[in-house]
């Protein structure tokens, strides 16, 4: 029996086949061309696996898209966490803004939908009786990473959408009356799909980047939360942190590529260019988006596809190199990097969660760089003076020039000592994340002396204080996970599926964003491009928007 399959959809995906093979990791190195029949769709391992280069291809976009605020909003941009420092008019200062025709979540909303497609077009097409598979391992292999995939973006689309389309096969005509499902099934169809794929997914990959079984078994704690199924999430999250399904652990001494320099910490070797992959002694780092190149600029497979290099730095990092007023004449050196301010973090991620942080390594100058000093003599300073904030007097010197650098996002030391040049390999899924699930999971059960443990396990690594059960709330999970993963972690996800972007932005955001933020943006809007093809039927939006 035949693969049906939609022939634009065919030449689109085999497009983009053709586009990744020669950038992705060596699972997709085979040459796809003069090999693929149309008729019967993929029909060998090594076609498949090059379907799949399309929905890693889609990861890279999450977190390289575009120059600019467009992929700040995501980390948690007008929330709690942060803001965008250069526009305090712009989207998410000013929440009144955030609406259908946007292309902030309106993009999330499409890219989770092109992974759903390559997803169903591969969990289709693996059943096909033509497609040859050595084993049914192998075969059950390749459906568990779509499955996976396809599990991860009704989870995404769930987590800030709420209730959406449920797309369950490949379309082999056009389709114009979906209705919504309820957000608790998207969930409950994400489950199925993250139960299958850690079942079937194997342990261990040689290719950096590629999902194992601890992802799924990571995502699946969380949807298990959103689902109310806490002891599922503990079960699963304990799989990942046990060892079960693979060896991780949280990095407690040096490693990698610049660990000779004594000025440094092990906590900063986690976020040296070259260090967030298995391969370079990191058993930290569950799932890595593959953004490298080598040290002379070369490419390497799998490496950076969007933009030409990611923009990380640009985005989160202060542009003191371009502060005449402190010294600087807007050139950029290798040791500042060329930090645009285009994220800034919010007064609740610079100081209210160190409060009483004690020798919290996470906040020592090595790893948040928050002493500046003038690039040149001016009135009064001499060169190398520390930039005391009695000179920071305009609104600019604070939301642009001078504000704390996490140096997770960025490097003082370039490609070639090229500013900009800088191609960091980007977390995904980070251990300490899954602690702080479990605890979570362990506090909606009462267990906050399991909770404690567990958030002490990270605070331990950091040398912060301990905590105790007494101290354990679900506002406290929501510090820890800021202390560890800013940056990191979509917040704007974690937020909107606890309910919590209204609250935690009135609660912390910055002034503009706690006076326009509304309840009924603890959800996105549904992209109005997307209801008004549903011509078939009434694509309800969400309330509030228009």
């Amino acid at each position: 029996m035949k693969l049906s399959i939609n022939n634009k959809l065919i030449l689109f995906i085999a497009g983009i086949l053709f586009t990744c093979s020669c950038n992705d990791k060596e699972f997709l190195r085979e040459d796809f061309r003069g090999k693929l029949d149309i008729e019967g769709g993929f029909l060998t391992k090594a076609q498949f696996d090059g379907l799949s280069a399309a929905m890693y291809r889609t990861i890279q976009l999450f977190y390289n898209s575009s120059d600019g605020s467009k992929d700040g909003w995501i980390l948690g941009m007008g929330t709690d966490i942060c803001l965008e420092g250069i526009n305090p008019t712009g989207k998410y200062n000013n929440w009144a803004l955030v609406n259908s025709v946007d292309n902030y979540s309106g993009a999330w909303y499409d890219w989770q939908y092109d992974i759903i497609k390559v997803a169903n077009t591969i969990i289709k097409g693996a059943e096909n009786p033509q497609a040859a598979w050595a084993s049914e391992e192998v075969k059950n292999s390749t459906i568990a990473e779509a499955r996976f995939f396809r599990g991860f973006a009704y989870r995404n689309l769930a987590n800030v959408f709420g209730g959406v389309p449920i797309v369950s096969e490949p379309l082999s005509e056009a389709k114009d009356d979906f209705v919504r499902n309820t957000r608790e099934e998207c969930w409950a169809f994400a489950k199925a799909d993250l139960e299958f794929a850690r079942t079937n997914l194997p342990l261990t990959t040689n290719s950096p980047g590629r999902v194992v079984r601890a992802v799924a078994d990571h995502f699946l704690a969380e949807v298990n939360i959103s689902l109310k199924d806490f002891d599922g999430a503990i079960a699963a999250a304990t799989r990942v942190i046990d060892q079960t399904d693979g060896s991780y652990s949280l990095v407690k001494q040096r490693f990698g590529k610049r660990a000779a320099e004594t000025n440094k910490d092990y906590y900063w070797d986690l976020f040296v260019m070259g260090n967030q992959n298995r391969q370079a002694g990191n058993e930290e780092g569950i799932w890595v988006a593959q953004f490298e190149i080598g040290d002379n600029g070369a490419a390497v497979l799998g490496g950076a596809q969007v933009s030409n290099q990611p923009l990380i730095e640009r985005r989160m990092w202060c542009q003191i190199w371009n502060c005449v007023k402190a010294g600087y004449n807007g050139i950029a050196p290798d040791s500042t990097g060329r930090g645009a301010a285009h994220v800034r973090p919010t007064n609740y991620v610079k100081y209210t969660i160190w409060e009483n942080a004690g020798n919290d390594i996470r906040n020592n100058e090595i790893n948040i760089k928050r002493n500046y000093y003038f690039g040149s003599d001016v009135p009064g300073y001499s060169k190398g003076d520390l930039i005391p904030k009695s000179f920071l007097t305009t609104n600019d010197d604070t939301m642009q020039y001078v504000y704390p650098n996490w140096q997770k996002f960025g490097t003082d030391k370039h490609i070639n000592g090229i500013p900009g040049l800088y191609f960091p390999d980007f977390y995904i899924v980070r251990l300490p994340e899954t602690y702080l699930l479990r605890a979570e999971a362990y506090l909606a059960k009462g267990r906050t002396d399991l909770a404690a443990d567990d958030i002490n396990v990270i605070r331990d690594r950091a040398q912060a204080p301990l905590i105790t059960a007494s101290d354990v709330t679900l506002d406290y999970i929501l510090d820890e996970r800021a202390r560890e993963l800013f940056g990191e972690e979509f917040r704007m996800l974690t937020l909107g599926r606890l309910g919590l972007i209204y609250e935690r932005t009135k609660k912390y955001g910055w002034e503009p964003a706690q006076a326009s933020v509304q309840p009924h943006n603890n959800l996105m809007p549904i992209p109005l491009t997307a209801i008004n093809r549903n011509v078939g039927a009434k694509l309800e939006q969400n309330p509030g928007y228009e």
